[in-house]
């Protein structure tokens, strides 16, 4: 038989509830379980019945997203896959719920937005999330076969690069996938022990047959490439961090520790 991601919709809006239910007819993979505007009966319906992920906006008709998400915590409910779609552009409230249980926060004002992408989302990456839990990639390294490994890895990587794509960096850079992989073993390394311009750049140089310089180089240079092409006010939605206006970009450290910290599973 085949297993479905069973999903809860807690929303207010009615017209974003019904482009959900389409985007559920059209994704056959997820299960639209529970659909709710409150945030006390969500709770009521997650004390009898278990769901994979939850769809959850912050302005509810009854409560709020923030107080649901400080209930989940308080009962340890770290399995459940939690997206965010929010009009919300304040860094204060995005920072607090990525710090309170958010996977994914998906903005309505992301020109890209679609109930189909945060659906395409969370099948993207609920599969890893389930398998690293709160233990993070360490224990995932210690605990699983290498072949599941390495197809968890992909995944993360793959969220990287889309991130940074819509941030403006290119793909057929060279710089690209250094950059990439710099915010994964930063990512990999959650404890912070990694140093940008020691281990870093030395594994990556290892990885791909050349030299430290040749990778502080190619990332410097899709750095500057990215935040020379892309408007300011777009370019911030997804890099929300301060930098050298003059420079006209973050340094390369600074950058991928800032990456590292806002894409961390």
């Amino acid at each position: 038989m085949a297993q479905f991601t069973k999903i809860m919709l807690v929303e207010d809006e009615p017209e974003v509830c019904v482009e959900f239910r389409s985007a559920f007819e059209q994704y056959k993979k997820m299960s639209l379980v529970y659909e709710t505007d409150s945030e006390l009966q969500a709770l009521n319906y997650l004390k009898l019945n278990d769901v994979d992920a939850i769809i959850l906006d912050i302005e509810l008709a009854e409560g709020d997203g923030l107080s649901f998400l400080n209930e989940l915590e308080a009962q340890r409910r770290e399995k459940l896959f939690i997206v965010v779609v929010t009009n919300t552009g304040s860094n204060t409230t995005l920072g607090y719920m990525r710090a309170h249980g958010v996977d994914y926060v998906y903005q309505k004002t992301n020109r890209l937005y679609s109930p189909f992408r945060v659906l395409s989302v969370i099948d993207k990456l609920n599969p890893y999330h389930k398998l690293t839990g709160e233990k993070g990639m360490k224990r995932l390294a210690q605990t699983i076969v290498p072949e599941r490994q390495k197809d968890e890895e992909g995944i993360v990587r793959s969220y990287i690069a889309e991130e940074l794509e819509k941030m403006g960096f290119r793909r057929k850079q060279v710089g690209f996938s250094y950059t990439v992989e710099a915010i994964y073993l930063l990512i990999r390394e959650d404890d912070g022990s990694r140093q940008v311009s020691g281990d870093v750049y030395a594994a990556i140089a290892q990885k791909h047959q050349t030299t430290r310089e040749s990778v502080e180089h190619g990332i410097r240079n899709a750095i500057e490439s990215a935040f020379k092409g892309a408007h300011v006010c777009y370019l911030h939605r997804y890099y929300p961090f301060d930098y050298d206006k003059e420079l006209g970009r973050p340094a390369n450290a600074e950058f991928l520790k800032n990456m590292a910290d806002r894409l961390h599973i």
